[in-house]
């Protein structure tokens, strides 16, 4: 028992709250079509069972009955079709021009352009009224964001102007008028919307995906042991065999040069693990142009790299005898870096035995 008297348990009675049913395909169409038609332009209408199926450009132009009004639509997915049967046109020209539907038969005549003008407007508003709808569908599959764009004439201009794939077909029965002396089909075609693929984690900023790409890039560097400057002659006289004379610190300036011929560093000549390396020191700001000839007027200055010593013809190495090359203190064993006393890297050496390639 309850010391509460009738009228305070009736006053504290709630009723339960029921909530709203779920939005369905065929709830998005009634309420879209009573806003676009009943509440735009006056027309009375008792909609059917809505359906949905699948169909193929090519198969459209065979649903097209005569007398039929044919809009394309634009959208953000490609191009869709809305297809108004005969009756329904009527109904919606005599609701607009005489303010009610008429019950007489209907002569056969074809759409003008006048009829598309006045159609525009009313399907404009039952596709605003569908997208915005289209969100509150538990799954996103129907395409929204549509607008009436221009009366088709020649079916032909369907299969050329649709994605050749499968659409999501919507037929609407429709009853205009009051009693339903017209009675219809309104078919929306809309494209399929494409599966949202989601996006990595990782570098959603644009910056931080753009700073990705350009240090994920590929630089060419090119380690260049020395240049020199030859007569076009010189460079014609030039055959298998010949000598190019390097200055006595090209070992220990080998320039690291990117692309564009931009110069990056200074480094050692030597090996690494067998295998031919470059130690980097300094910079290329850092270093002295002194020690670092690379023109024969330069080497001339410098004692470095000699001009006279290739005369186009025979080379005279001055007691290259074909037997062992005196390289100038670098004679296939090991060489002692200046500045290193003597001692080399366990991992790289300097003077590890090696063959050099020049280009010109």
């Amino acid at each position: 028992m309850t010391d509460l008297s009738p009228l305070q348990r009736k006053i504290g009675t709630r009723k339960k709250e029921t909530p709203p049913p779920s939005m369905t395909v065929a709830r998005v169409w009634r309420r879209a079509i009573s806003h676009g038609l009943t509440r735009s332009i006056g027309l009375e209408t008792r909609l059917g069972e809505v359906s949905c199926s699948a169909v193929t450009p090519d198969a459209i132009p065979a649903r097209i009955a005569p007398g039929a009004f044919t809009a394309l639509l634009d959208g953000p997915y490609g191009y869709g079709l809305a297809i108004v049967s005969r009756d329904i046109v009527a109904a919606m020209l005599e609701i607009q021009t005489l303010g009610r539907v008429q019950t007489r038969a209907l002569p056969e005549r074809a759409v003008t352009a006048t009829d598309a003008a006045m159609m525009a407007d009313p399907l404009d508003r039952v596709l605003a009224a569908q997208e915005t709808l289209v969100p509150e569908l538990p799954e996103d599959t129907m395409a929204g964001g549509y607008r009436y764009a221009t009366r088709v004439e020649n079916l032909v201009e369907i299969g050329l102007t649709l994605e050749e794939a499968e659409h999501d077909l919507y037929s609407i029965p429709i009853e205009a008028g009051p009693g339903g002396p017209r009675h219809g089909t309104l078919e929306i075609i809309l494209p399929r919307r494409p599966e949202e693929v989601d996006e990595p984690e990782e570098a959603h900023d644009w910056s931080e995906q753009i700073e990705a790409r350009v240090l994920g890039a590929d630089v060419v560097l090119r380690a260049e042991l020395a240049r020199l400057s030859l007569s076009v002659g010189e460079v014609e006289a030039l055959q298998p065999g010949s000598t190019l004379t390097l200055g006595r610190h090209t070992m220990e300036a080998v320039r690291l040069v990117a692309q564009g011929d931009h110069p990056l560093c200074v480094g050692r000549l030597g090996q690494s693990s067998g295998r031919k390396a470059v130690r980097i020191g300094e910079t290329v700001a850092e270093f002295s142009e002194a020690n670092l000839p690379r023109t024969a007027g330069d080497a001339h200055a410098g004692g470095g790299l000699p001009a006279a010593g290739f005369d186009g013809g025979g080379f005279d190495a001055g007691g290259f005898d074909g037997g062992e090359f005196d390289g100038g203190g670098f004679d296939g064993g090991s060489f002692s870096p200046e500045g290193q006393d003597g001692e080399a890297d366990e991992e790289f050496a300097p003077g590890a035995p090696m063959d050099f390639s020049f280009e010109t």
